[in-house]
């Protein structure tokens, strides 16, 4: 479906005053994503931590004589070593121009980090995998909200509230690199799961939008090619390839494999276009455009390209010593006496792995499935230790993509074409010292956060942005959507911004209600 045919199908759908937002924003068609032939990443990955997490316990932004003002002195949790002092923590490299370098507490034995007991081998994967050479970090971010759904619409979009105002970031990306990747990536956008919401297209074609793809064993009704999985297509899944055409029977200048019925069923648009209203045709030609869609993914058999691709590969092969202490699992961590094991991470970071390496999507959302949504007096330990070992799974994760070559870019590994980002939908309140030394520890949400940015095109080794004591953002030096720099607090659109300039694109091809700017400092260059 061409172009015009969006459009005309989001004015009818939408109305004329979100079309005029989403005409703004460059996303009535796909366009031809030009600064994909760049050297910028061509797929996005959100890892979502739900429940909001206190990420200065993982990368500490604040100075030294500030860290023991809000961070309390070194306990243990179910057996685990949580909270540290100013002297364990360290820097992963040398500074990167003048930001902070990614700076974590040494928790692990330098000498042997697979030591356990009073140290814990969580977060060294960072190190491991020599991470901060295509990871950074935004600190303190305003959401504007305390609200979990709110709170997690503007993670996803940019603007919080009861409802998507944009649509999520994994969607603009899908939709602007569609032109480009449609004859290769049938699934454009995908969730493996989410438990605190789906990001939404809001409107968006068909192809930017979410689908769900929980397993592999989940798709075989839907989009296997077997036989033995649906044999009442049997006689009736005989492709034939030949033009793309629009509704109105005009090329489209891309190619399609069709059955004889979707074949019939695409010729019906044409015939009865023009005979009744104007409302009617867009209707039609969305009709139309939503077959292709669905027949480009039924004519890959995605079910048999996920199989035949190994997810979890080099983490087996070549399992970090660091680990040596651990279950057999890649993603997972135990704490103590094996009184904790984090289970049910591995099926899907496989089978995110698996679309990534298979190149069957271009934006893929992930949620980590640890709820961090505590509201009790241990809440701050639970987060240290919990928020350490899972961001040491995030760590794997990268390790795994790191290790692995760029489907079609000779050279490049797939960490160096994809852009990863590691979010929860908020913070959580923040510990402070009391003068008689005691510290107050509240568990509740918080609105200021921080958003991990890793792989292609990220800048390197860089804290931006801090936190005062009481976890408030501070300001760092954002271009706005006008071209001018000022400093203010980074936003969530902020955040969205810059993760689409990251991926290539000009602010001029998308619109975030509310005024959104590019933080600096996050993009390479």
């Amino acid at each position: 479906m061409l172009n015009t045919s969006r459009r005309t199908l989001l004015k009818w759908a939408l109305g004329a005053s979100q079309l005029a937002l989403l005409e703004k924003a460059g996303l009535l068609g796909s366009g031809t994503a030009h600064a994909a032939d760049a050297d910028v990443p061509s797929r996005l990955v959100v890892l979502y931590v739900p429940g909001g997490f206190r990420p200065a316990y993982y990368f500490t932004p604040m100075e030294d004589a500030e860290i023991p003002l809000c961070v309390p002195p070194p306990a243990g949790f179910s057996s685990e070593p949580v909270f540290f002092d100013a002297s364990k923590v360290v820097d992963l490299a040398a500074p990167n121009g003048p930001y902070k370098p990614l700076r974590t507490w040494q928790s692990w034995d330098p000498a042997n980090p697979a030591a356990r007991g009073s140290f814990s081998p969580l977060m060294y994967g960072y190190q491991h995998y020599a991470l901060h050479e295509q990871l950074s970090v935004l600190h303190g971010i305003d959401q504007g909200t305390n609200d979990h759904a709110s709170a997690f619409i503007s993670a996803m979009c940019g603007v919080a509230g009861a409802d998507y105002r944009a649509p999520a970031v994994h969607s603009v990306i899908a939709n602007h690199l569609y032109e480009r990747h449609r004859e290769s990536r049938p699934l454009p956008f995908v969730v493996v799961a989410g438990e605190r919401g789906m990001p939404s297209g809001m409107g968006l074609p068909s192809h930017a939008g979410p689908v769900g793809v929980p397993s592999i064993d989940a798709l075989k009704p839907m989009l296997s090619g077997k036989a033995a999985d649906n044999a009442w297509w049997n006689g009736l899944e005989a492709r034939t390839e030949g033009p793309e055409l629009n509704a109105k029977g005009e090329p489209t200048g891309a190619q399609l494999k069709t059955t004889t019925v979707e074949r019939y069923s695409l010729g019906q648009a044409r015939p009865r276009l023009g005979r009744s209203t104007a409302k009617v045709d867009n209707y039609l030609e969305g009709l139309h455009g939503s077959l292709n869609s669905v027949s480009r993914v039924l004519a890959t058999d995605v079910v048999s390209v996920l199989e035949k691709t190994k997810g979890i590969d080099a983490l087996k092969t070549n399992r970090p010593s660091y680990l040596s202490s651990y279950l057999s699992e890649s993603f997972t961590y135990t704490f103590g006496n094996a009184n904790f094991h984090l289970v049910g991470l591995d099926p899907r970071m496989d089978m995110a792995l698996r679309l990534l390496k298979s190149d069957l999507a271009t934006s893929v959302h992930v949620s980590l499935r640890l709820d961090f949504d505590t509201h009790n007096g241990g809440g701050h330990a639970y987060s240290c230790a919990h928020g350490r070992g899972l961001m040491d799974c995030v760590a794997r994760f990268l390790g795994e993509m790191k290790a692995t070559p760029a489907p079609g870019k000779p050279g490049k590994t797939l960490l160096d074409d994809t852009l990863v980002l590691v979010m929860s939908e908020f913070g959580r309140s923040w510990a402070s010292r009391s003068n008689d030394g005691s510290y107050s520890l509240p568990d509740d949400h918080h609105p200021y956060t921080s958003v991990v940015f890793a792989g292609g095109n990220v800048a390197h080794n860089r804290q931006v942005g801090t936190y005062t004591t009481r976890g408030l953002g501070t300001p760092v030096d954002i271009i706005e959507e006008t071209g001018q720099t000022q400093k203010r607090v980074p936003r969530s659109a902020d955040v969205v911004t810059t993760a689409l300039r990251i991926m290539g694109m000009q602010t001029h091809q998308f619109f975030i209600p509310g005024g959104y700017g590019e933080v600096v400092g996050l993009r390479e260059g």
